[in-house]
Formats: C-alpha cells, sequence, structure tokens
C-alpha cells in the first residue's frame, strides 16, 4: 500500500485536519470554501477523515476562525527541493 499521506490535498478547519478526495477537483472546493467566507454563508463539503472515511463538513462563513487550503504544492516552504 502506498502512502498517499504526502499528496493529499487538505482543509485545515480552526486545527481539525480533512482530506480532500480526489473528486471534485480541489480548486472547485477551495472556491466554495473561500465564497462561504466571503459571503458569511455555509459550504456543505464531502472530505475524508483521518481514517479515510467519507463525511461531510458544514464551514460556517460566519462562525469558523480559520481555514487553511493544503494544494500539497512542493517544495514546502520548511522542505529542499531537488
Amino acid at each position: 500500500m502506498t502512502d498517499q499521506s504526502s499528496t493529499d490535498k487538505q482543509i485545515i478547519v480552526d486545527g481539525a485536519v480533512w482530506i480532500l478526495p480526489q473528486k471534485p477537483d480541489a480548486a472547485e472546493v477551495f472556491k466554495q470554501i473561500e465564497s462561504a467566507l466571503d459571503n458569511g454563508a455555509v459550504a456543505r463539503i464531502g472530505v475524508l477523515d483521518a481514517k479515510r472515511r467519507r463525511v461531510e463538513i458544514l464551514i460556517s462563513g460566519r462562525t469558523v476562525s480559520s481555514v487553511v487550503l493544503d494544494a500539497c504544492l512542493d517544495p514546502r516552504p520548511s522542505e529542499p527541493s531537488i
């Protein structure tokens, strides 16, 4: 079994880490979250939990204090490029 953790795109909402599944496209999910944050709306996002089970999370643009969108682009600031 290959380790996908290094290539997973993630959403970190108020410290909780969620993995984006391969579909839908991460760019569309990021746009949906950004729109909710900009407009004080709610984004319903299908994600995977730490055990890779499919769940849905609701992100409220009015109440969430932080959202990190990790697109898994390399190299990371803490990693040297090769």
